[in-house]
Parts: C-alpha cells; structure tokens; sequence
C-alpha cells in the first residue's frame, strides 16, 4: 500500500498536482475525525484568569455597554466552550472577557452601523485591546474583513433569563434562607402549627439553549474616534495626575457609579497606533488601560 501511494504521489508531483490533493486528503480526514465533546450548557462565571498582558476579573454584569475593537474568534480545538455549548463557526456567539456565561447583547459596527444579536459562551480575546471575539459567521454579517470598532449592548432581561434558568446558576436569596421549624401559637384557643419543618426542594432547571438567527440589522455609523482609556477615578485630582504621568486628557465620565472623570490619551489614526500606544501604558505606571471608541 505503501508502494501505490509513493507512486500515486510521482505521478501526481510531475502533473502538478501534488500539493491539492493532499490538501484535499488532510481535510477529508479531519472531517471523517468526529468531536468526542459533549455539549451541556451551564451558567459560568469562572475565576480570574491571565491574558497576553494582564488578569480579567469575571463578575455578574446585566447592565453592560462599552465601546472597543472586535475580533475574529479562531477554531476551538476543545470544541466546547466555557459555558459547554458545542463551538461551531457558523453561530451567532461570541467570546467576552469577564461577562457572566451565557450573556445576550447587540454589537453594532461602528465603521457600517450594522448590529448582530449573539450569545457570548466563552472567554476571551486575551488581549486588552480586543474588547470582544465575534463568530466567524456574525463577523461576515457584520462586515467584518479585520479587527473593527464596535459597541456593545448588553439585553439585561435576556441574559437575566437565562442566568436564572441554567444550571449551575447561584441559588436566590429564598433558597439561602434557613428552613429550620418555626412554631405558630394562636392567642385566642391556644392551638399550634408548625410550618418550615421541610427544606426547599433543589431546583435543577436546564435551559434550551436555541440558536440564535443568523441575520443583521441596519443602523447609524459611528463614532469613529479611537481612543485609549487609562482609567475611571471619583476625584478629578487623582485623574490629573494620572493624565500628567502618561500624557493623557481629564474629560467627564457620566458613568453614573460615583466615577464622575475618566483619563484618556489620543484620538490615534487607526488600530495599529491605538494598539502601540496601548503598550506604552504599563511604561507610566497603569494597568487594565483598554480602547474605546468616542
């Protein structure tokens, strides 16, 4: 067998073809390899975990709205993501970096104004200065040929559902309480009744986690501003020394949780100088910088 396969390779080398057809072979064979992952979608929050340049903190978040540089997410080679959905290419979903898992939100391209709806499962992009990793296929809908701006819209009621109705989603405040036996005695005739004298049954609710459809919407385009954000402060004193050290603008934040002034260095041409200037950021003394679009 051998022996046939060299010679079929001869023959194929001197016609020219060599190269395509091995090509052809290798991805037959990956397709005949079946995935030996299991899917079973769960709530995920997960601990902090370490990127290129720093920690990501993930924490609960129904409220989310920010603005950055999307991109493409790569072939998972687990084939499941961290919430453990089966990955596929052609999905509407996404990776966030510390948003609880599952989470539903809008991404709007601000270089077309297209949106697409999709479900962030996993973790990511590494870089801080990649704010989202969008699905190959939700990437195409929205136009996407490379890293892109972008803004974020978290839907809170769809995302409350589902944190709500997955396993593994922490237990409510009722669940948390004592269930030990509380007795009642009747003023009038002094009769009793004993009432918690049984815990709660455990609720074990599984979602169906459905696809999402593959379609976009048309919207406004813009902002178009890049920008790097060196951090939120409640004092303006203590962002201007910031802005002094690393060459940044004081403006208002209006974030509306008491940090009423953010530093910000820029506007820069296009990615590539919004990147380099983000790497000059630990240089002057800040980390968990990241870029926005104003």
């Amino acid at each position: 067998m051998a022996w046939a396969y060299w010679g079929l390779a001869l023959f194929l080398r001197n016609s020219g073809c060599l190269l395509l057809t091995v090509s052809l072979l290798a991805a037959c064979h990956r397709d005949e390899t079946p995935s030996s992952a299991t899917a079973h979608p769960h709530y995920q929050l997960g601990n902090a975990w370490h990127g290129a340049r720093g920690w990501f903190y993930p924490h609960e978040q129904f409220t989310y709205r920010a603005t950055g540089i999307a991109t493409r997410e790569v072939r998972m080679t687990d084939r499941l993501t961290a919430d453990g959905e089966a990955w596929s290419a052609n999905s509407m979903t996404g990776a966030h970096q510390t948003l609880q898992l599952p989470a539903i939100v809008t991404v709007r391209n601000l270089q077309n104004g297209r949106i697409v709806t999709i479900r962030l499962n996993a973790r990511g992009p590494d870089s801080p200065g990649r704010i989202i990793a969008i699905s190959p296929k939700a990437a195409d809908l929205l136009g996407m040929t490379s890293d892109t701006p972008v803004e974020i819209v978290e839907d809170e009621a769809a995302s409350h559902q589902l944190a709500e109705s997955l396993n593994g989603a922490p237990a409510g405040d009722v669940q948390k309480a004592p269930v030990g036996e509380v007795q009642a005695e009747s003023l009038s005739d002094g009769s009793k009744q004993i009432f918690g004298n049984s815990p709660l049954p455990a609720q074990t609710v599984t979602a169906s986690l459905a696809a999402l459809p593959v379609t976009w919407q048309q919207s406004m385009s813009g902002p178009s501003g890049l920008y790097v954000l060196l951090g939120l402060f409640s004092g303006h004193a203590a962002a201007q020394q910031v802005a002094l050290r690393c060459g940044g603008q004081v403006v208002r934040a209006y974030d509306g949780a008491g940090l009423d002034w953010k530093v910000r260095s820029g506007p820069y041409g296009d990615v590539a100088q919004a990147d380099a200037a983000l790497d000059q950021t630990r240089a002057c003394g800040v980390d968990g910088a990241r870029i926005i679009v104003e």
